[in-house]
């Protein structure tokens, strides 16, 4: 599967293209860029894809699904953050869950979810690639807030330590920075000393 990444919107938020098999998925599109423009064009865009509610992540998703047909995926939880933030929630006919999987062509994305940094906050796991798309959940060197509407440190404690029980060599493509490893994280990330590494 390939994997781009467009830094787009005031708060340089990672929007993540996905493709495979002539299937595309569009993750975290806060906002459009002159470049995520020219790469959607004659994509076959099957699903927009929502970490979470928050405006730098999803502002574009339904501009684009007008455009596009594609469905717009999130958590059912996310529904309280997007009213948090004084907006509708997008239409949402099929609610991601935890353990769902999402066919991509040839490959597929599992959902984990990951709440804390939002109650319906999930990340998408690419199994073969070992590469998890996690939101504001983990950043490189730090963590998501929790002082948001429906954040909580003591539930994204439980989700940093599942995502550390993926093990050392998954690479992270977090919503904003760089991207990162596990093993890089667990190493040197201040947030993540003392927390469990298994899945709770």
């Amino acid at each position: 599967m390939e994997i781009k990444r467009f830094v787009v919107g005031p708060l340089l938020t990672n929007a993540y293209l996905l493709k495979d098999g002539g299937e595309a998925a569009l993750v975290d599109p806060g906002d459009l860029s002159p470049e995520l423009e020219a790469a959607l064009e004659g994509v076959k865009l099957r699903y927009i894809l929502l970490t979470h509610g928050h405006f730098d992540h999803a502002d574009a998703a339904e501009p684009l699904q007008a455009r596009t047909g594609a469905p717009i995926l999130y958590h059912p939880e996310e529904r309280a953050t997007f009213w948090s933030m004084g907006r509708k929630p997008p239409p949402l006919e099929t609610p991601l869950k935890e353990g769902a999987r999402l066919p991509l062509g040839d490959e597929e994305l599992l959902v984990w979810h990951l709440p804390g940094h939002s109650p319906g906050s999930v990340a998408f796991l690419w199994e073969r690639g070992k590469t998890a798309l996690v939101g504001d959940v983990l950043f490189a060197g730090s963590v998501g807030r929790t002082d948001l509407p429906g954040g909580s440190w003591e539930l994204l404690k439980r989700s940093l330590s599942r995502l550390l029980s993926l093990g050392d060599g998954w690479r992270v493509l977090p919503g904003h920075g760089p991207e990162t490893n596990l093993g890089q994280e667990r190493q040197a990330n201040p947030y993540l000393r003392g927390l469990g590494h298994g899945a709770t």
